[in-house]
């Protein structure tokens, strides 16, 4: 059943090197944590269920009570991603048949993820969610089935066009390659491959935004879905060229092999340009990087770059380049 009390959860944010967006698209796509942005959630014992959030102002009676009011109008408000976690969690444990606490929490959230701009703070937010509650709950989940879950969270729950690549990078919380061509069942819920990759030499990595750059990503994956549905072969080979380019890039992880990695990055940023999924946003910050001798393509479907140096010890130029326009950026160590 799990214990009462105070539980914490906490997901880091994500950039993706290659691969993206291909992860919605059939394809694969290589990603990695980035610690200095997170989401946390809190949860505290209460005499109701409620949310507190920026401006959260709905409670109930218990979990069961928020269950039904989701089943009978959905999930409202900027609070909708906390709800819409406990709600899928909730169902999933009772379909296992899992004997679960029904008494009432709030759950406090938080997070400095840039909102919007590609770095996956939505599911950041769903991620730790679930953290917090399969604490609470007494509930074992695999980084893969927690991963499906933050997915069905979104995608069953609230209609967001999601894919896998956030979600599968937050719940194993290291580098991860999600190859999803081929669909497996997991623990009673559907997945696909997702490996962890094997850093052999940790290295840096810039990731920068532009706030104003931000767009929610299904603009982009909706159109490009409905492309590759209809046999656009500019898609069709731009989704086997991502794919190729994720699969090198973990290898390149694996091997230290920084030339490759920079190939497989910049292969990515290419065909993003040709399918046109390169937000003219993006593309100033990866020109910007380009000025000081890094390779830099979109860290998701927003305003935001993942950057490599030419040199290993080039983070700080590239960094201080951004903030000297006006941009946001900071340091990964990729271990």
């Amino acid at each position: 059943m799990g214990s009462d009390g105070t539980h914490l959860g906490h997901a880091a944010a994500r950039a993706g090197l290659a691969g993206n967006p291909s992860d919605a698209l059939g394809g694969a796509a290589l990603a990695v944590p980035v610690p200095g942005l997170w989401a946390e959630v809190e949860l505290s014992d209460s005499d109701r269920v409620s949310v507190r959030g920026p401006a959260a102002d709905e409670h109930w009676p218990s979990v069961t009570a928020l269950v039904e009011h989701a089943d009978r109008y959905g999930h409202e408000g900027g609070d909708r991603l906390v709800t819409a976690a406990i709600v899928t969690l909730r169902r999933y444990a009772r379909s296992g048949e899992v004997d679960i606490s029904d008494s009432p929490f709030e759950a406090s959230w938080s997070s400095n993820i840039p909102r919007s701009v590609g770095l996956a703070g939505s599911s950041a937010v769903v991620v730790a969610a679930m953290r917090a509650l399969s604490r609470r709950w007494g509930m074992d989940l695999s980084p893969a089935t927690l991963a499906a879950l933050a997915l069905a969270a979104e995608r069953d729950e609230l209609g967001v066009a999601a894919g896998w690549m956030d979600r599968a990078t937050q719940a194993h919380d290291t580098a991860t390659l999600v190859e999803t061509g081929v669909p497996i069942v997991l623990d009673g819920v559907t997945a696909v491959e997702m490996a962890p990759v094997v850093v052999a030499e940790p290295f840096e990595l810039v990731v920068a935004w532009d706030v104003g750059g931000a767009a929610p990503s299904g603009r982009v994956h909706g159109r490009l879905r409905e492309r590759l549905d209809a046999g656009d072969r500019l898609v069709v080979d731009a989704v086997a060229a991502l794919l190729d380019a994720a699969r090198q890039a973990a290898a390149a992880l694996r091997s230290g092999d920084r030339a490759a990695l920079a190939d497989a990055m910049e292969t990515t940023r290419g065909q993003r340009v040709a399918l046109g999924a390169l937000d003219p946003a993006t593309a100033r910050l990866a020109e910007i990087a380009a000025t000081r001798g890094a390779v830099a393509t979109s860290a998701g479907s927003g305003g935001a770059v993942s950057a490599l140096p030419s040199e290993v010890d080039g983070a700080v130029e590239v960094v201080a380049e951004f903030e000297r326009l006006g941009f946001d950026a900071i340091v990964v160590t990729v271990r």
